[in-house]
Parts: C-alpha cells; sequence; structure tokens
C-alpha cells in the first residue's frame, strides 16, 4: 500500500480523520485527496476511503481497494467494497494494510523470530502441505485435511479466502527463515468445550525439523498473537490420549489438563494467556 485515496464529501468525523491522516503520514504512505479517477499513481498501490459511489464503481473496473463510509442516514447500499464503516476511531494503519493486502490476496505476516516466519498461508503452500501429512504418523491422531486433487484445491482456496478475511486468524504456515522451508502449520481454530465456544490451537510441524525448538517457537508466537490481538483470555488444545508426544509437548509448555474430555473421549488442556501480564 503506497497510497490512500480519501474522497469524503460528508463533512463528520473530521477529528477522527486528521488523526488516521497524521498516522497514515507517519508511514511514509502517501495521501491524495480527490476523485479516484483523478489519481496518477499506479492502481494497484491505492486503497481509496470514500463515501461516493461513482468512486466504488471506478474502484470495481481497476481492482483498488475500498474503505466505504457510509454516511448517516443514506437509503442507499452499497456491495463490492472491502469494508463499509460508519466512523473512523477504530481505523488506524495496520488495518489500513490488512485491508489492501485481504483485497490483492497478499498473507498478512503474523509474526518473525530470528528462526521462523509466521504467515497466512496462500494456494501455493499446497505442495508442501500435502508432502507434510503423507509423511508417516502424521495422520494417526489428526483429521485428513483432505488437500488431494482439485477438490481439496478447492477447499483449500475456501479456506483462505473465508477463514481469514472473516476472523483474522486461523491456521497459518510457518516457514524456516534460512531457508525459507515450509516446515509445518501452526495457529488458531474455533473449537467447542462443554457447549462454549473457545480458540483451539493447531500445531504440526515436519519431522526433519522437529526436535530443534521450532514447534515451542511456532505456538509462542501464536500464544502472543491470541492474547495481545485477540485479547483472548485462554487457548485449548485437544489432543487424543494415545497421542503420547502431543500429551509431553503440551504439559512442556504450560497447559493445564482440565478435569471433562472432549467430544469423542479426546483429552483437553487449557492455558491461560493473561497470567502475569499487566
Amino acid at each position: 500500500m503506497k497510497t490512500v485515496v480519501f474522497h469524503l464529501q460528508a463533512k463528520t468525523c473530521e477529528k477522527d480523520i486528521s488523526k488516521l491522516k497524521e498516522e497514515i503520514l507517519s508511514y511514509n504512505i502517501r495521501i491524495e485527496e480527490k476523485e479516484l479517477s483523478e489519481v496518477k499513481e499506479e492502481k494497484d498501490g491505492i486503497l481509496a476511503i470514500t463515501d461516493q459511489f461513482s468512486d466504488v464503481d471506478y474502484a470495481k473496473e481497476h481492482n483498488i481497494a475500498v474503505i466505504f463510509y457510509e454516511t448517516p442516514g443514506t437509503n442507499r447500499s452499497v456491495s463490492g467494497v472491502d469494508m463499509v464503516v460508519q466512523g473512523f476511531e477504530e481505523l488506524n494503519v495496520e488495518y489500513l494494510q490488512l485491508i489492501y493486502m485481504r483485497h490483492h490476496g497478499l498473507p498478512w505476516i503474523i509474526a518473525k523470530t530470528d528462526r521462523i516466519c509466521i504467515r497466512e498461508s496462500v494456494e501455493g503452500d499446497l505442495t508442501a502441505f500435502r508432502k507434510l501429512y503423507q509423511e508417516e504418523g502424521m495422520l494417526d491422531y489428526l483429521p485428513n485435511p483432505e488437500f488431494e486433487g482439485e477438490e481439496g484445491r478447492e477447499n483449500f482456496r475456501h479456506y483462505i479466502r473465508s477463514m481469514y478475511r472473516f476472523y483474522n486468524y486461523g491456521i497459518w504456515t510457518v516457514l524456516e527463515r534460512k531457508s525459507g522451508a515450509i516446515i509445518g502449520r501452526v495457529g488458531i481454530e474455533n473449537g467447542e468445550y462443554q457447549g462454549q465456544s473457545v480458540l483451539e490451537l493447531g500445531y504440526l510441524i515436519g519431522k526433519d525439523w522437529r526436535r530443534q525448538g521450532f514447534a515451542r517457537e511456532a505456538v509462542s508466537m501464536t500464544e502472543r498473537f491470541a492474547a495481545e490481538v485477540l485479547q483472548a483470555d485462554s487457548l485449548h488444545a485437544f489432543i487424543h490420549p494415545q497421542n503420547e508426544s502431543s500429551i509431553a509437548f503440551i504439559k512442556a509448555i504450560g497447559y493445564e489438563k482440565l478435569e471433562l474430555p472432549g467430544e469423542d473421549g479426546v483429552l483437553v488442556w487449557q492455558k491461560n494467556l493473561q497470567k502475569g501480564r499487566i
């Protein structure tokens, strides 16, 4: 995202808009204040914030990301935009970047350490995932993700389009930074325990990358994301009672076993993410 175009006829929320513009400029992102069709910059580097339907039509024609400001009393509905807002107090540059990336199908970087990068998955990861799930013993205690064939590819595309866009979390890709290799998956899913919705931790590391601390590192960054970004109080892990290695791992990183099992007798573990935080 190189340029944010503001084209707002409504004279409301001016204080919040001014604050947002200051933050945008602090990131060395250009601001234009004109009709979208008059902007000369490369179209793929633009995010538009507008309350004009003519800008929406132009954006559709030129594949431009759009946030539409719905003014009070507006009777006409809008479609085909990336987001509709009724105010600007919740918007910041990080969220604008996320909307821009979602529009263009670019993966959001969740976290980086010296050794690994965790990012949203892309369709190009599918070949590596298929190899991971074909490793000996990998599906002994995991559900088959059904990534095979064209139907599997379409399922994967649907997951990327829907899960990340709707929830801003999901199961992500773990890469080893030095080699760029995909070494596993980690992330957060929607689970249920005793009739209550919970956030479920998921993790998977390929056999060549185990016992090197990569799983612990990836899970630690996932926990941090859940606590700081999602403001979650806890994460749950659902583990088959015969999966001894996973049980040993989850105990070692501070999860506590809950008294009641989950569906189909799986063991349920929980970690308080806010304990010790200020």
